[in-house]
């Protein structure tokens, strides 16, 4: 067995089965708040179990709205004390602010308050692994998955990276779970225990929803509560100072990119090559890997930390590590022509993942392009990685007024406002020379000018290779 079944008998008890579930939902009305894909999870599950709910969502737009319809009775439009007054447990989707004053007065009424997140981690036995931060999740997630599965343990992946993690449950049972878990399933989960977890990061994001940077770390610290393994990222320091406050008594396994640190991971010279070392050990030739990037080196330590909790050989992840090209629309290289690379970094939504990406390509001449949707993010912090190797900043979308604005007189740095993605890309191809790196990491949301961040990363990709081919 992969697992000291001693280390997880606490998680197994901690876990209530669906039919202990029955017994103490029995007699109470249930409403499912918000009918994104989480909530429609929660009422494709309660549904198949035999659970009486209701669904409201705030929304009167809603995609596949007519197919929801046909399966559930749904009531859309704004929130209306009546379809809370009688209601004893909500399951509120990640979508929907429980701040929102119903939601925000229930647990004083004495009612339930949880997110499907919760509703999962009570019903599994099986060990969960579990990530939040603000950059770099899914990566590490994916990676996460990938090298537990090729050392046979069955492992499944969901959470806020696509995947329902109630949808799981609806397939075969897995010998472990990994979920990347976003601040706002944070806030709606008291029974996770996980077997590992980790913050990978934490930079300013979501600030529309947050009263405070502050508050928005102690959403994402609810992961640490419980965990068994706690994984500190010793290069983050608010994130090292955080993990080892809630950390207790429980194990800590560290990891940095510096030898210095003193980390149970890090990276090093070994006979020419870059290595993953482990316990002061090299474990891991990592001259080769397909990712670009200071921080996707980062994302490996944190992988490779996590899967250290089981009893697995880690020198047998090479292969894995070496072959994994990472994530569509994450320092992506797209497309080369007379020289210029073309990098497609569209999930860079926050301040902290754009900042990622300029460090990991620090020694190349780049042509940056920001903009969208601010979020109410303070785009001055961005300033110190200005560097002197961004030869222009192309500040395009909604809020392109708010970052031209944050950084002009403060840097010397040449800063061109355009309305469009299209007009920024189309400007750049005329100007960038042979050697030079046309980084796209708009450290905002996509809404203004596209559906999500995939749709925003499929349009540069498309855009750059219309003009440039």
């Amino acid at each position: 067995m992969f697992i000291n079944e001693k280390s997880i008998s606490g998680n197994d008890k901690a876990r209530m089965k669906i039919s202990d579930l029955k017994l103490e939902w029995k007699d109470k009305n249930i409403l499912i708040v918000g009918c994104g894909a989480s909530g429609i999870s929660c009422a494709n599950f309660l549904s198949k179990h035999g659970f009486d709910f209701e669904i409201i969502d705030s929304r009167t737009s809603v995609a596949n709205i007519e197919d929801i319809k046909q399966q559930y009775k749904i009531v859309f439009g704004e929130f209306q004390e009546k379809y809370f007054s009688d209601t004893d447990i909500l399951i509120v989707s990640p979508g929907v602010s429980i701040k929102q004053p119903f939601i925000q007065a229930a647990p004083h009424q004495g009612k339930e308050v949880i997110g499907d997140v919760d509703l999962f981690c009570r019903l599994v036995d099986a060990p969960i692994i579990a990530i939040t931060g603000s950059n770099g999740k899914s990566t590490v997630t994916t990676l996460v998955g990938e090298i537990l599965n090729a050392v046979n343990i069955n492992t499944k992946i969901g959470g806020n990276i696509g995947v329902p993690c109630l949808d799981l449950l609806l397939e075969d049972n897995a010998d472990c779970y990994v979920l990347e878990l976003s601040s706002f399933q944070l806030e709606t989960t008291s029974h996770l225990s996980a077997y590992a977890s980790v913050i990978l990061n934490l930079s300013e994001d979501h600030m529309d929803r947050y009263a405070s940077f502050s508050d928005y770390c102690k959403a994402k610290q609810k992961i640490l509560k419980n965990s068994k393994n706690i994984i500190i990222n010793l290069d983050d320091k608010l994130v090292a100072d955080v993990s080892k406050i809630n950390a207790g008594k429980n194990k800590c396994i560290t990891f940095s990119l510096s030898a210095s640190a003193k980390a149970d991971f890090f990276i090093d010279i070994q006979d020419g090559s870059e290595w993953v070392f482990h316990n002061n050990k090299p474990v891991i030739d990592i001259s080769n890997i397909k990712i670009v990037g200071q921080h996707n080196k980062l994302n490996i330590l944190a992988a490779l930390s996590l899967c250290s909790v089981f009893d697995i050989d880690l020198t047998k992840t090479q292969n894995i590590i070496n072959d994994f090209s990472g994530l569509p629309h994450r320092s992506q290289v797209v497309f080369s022509n007379d020289g210029v690379q073309w990098v497609n970094d569209s999930k860079a939504t926050n301040i902290g993942a754009t900042s990622a990406a300029l460090k990991g390509f620090s020694k190349n001449s780049i042509h940056l392009i920001l903009g969208g949707q601010g979020k109410g993010q303070d785009f001055r912090e961005l300033l110190p990685v200005l560097t002197s190797n961004i030869l222009q900043i192309i500040i395009y979308g909604e809020d392109a007024t708010i970052i031209v604005n944050a950084f002009k007189d403060k840097t010397a740095i040449k800063l061109m406002s355009m309305q469009t993605l299209e007009q920024s890309v189309e400007f750049i191809s005329q100007t960038a020379n042979k050697g030079e790196v046309v980084l796209f990491s708009p450290a905002c949301a996509s809404f203004d000018q596209f559906d999500n961040y995939m749709h925003r990363g499929q349009a540069f990709i498309n855009i750059v290779k219309r003009l440039c081919s």
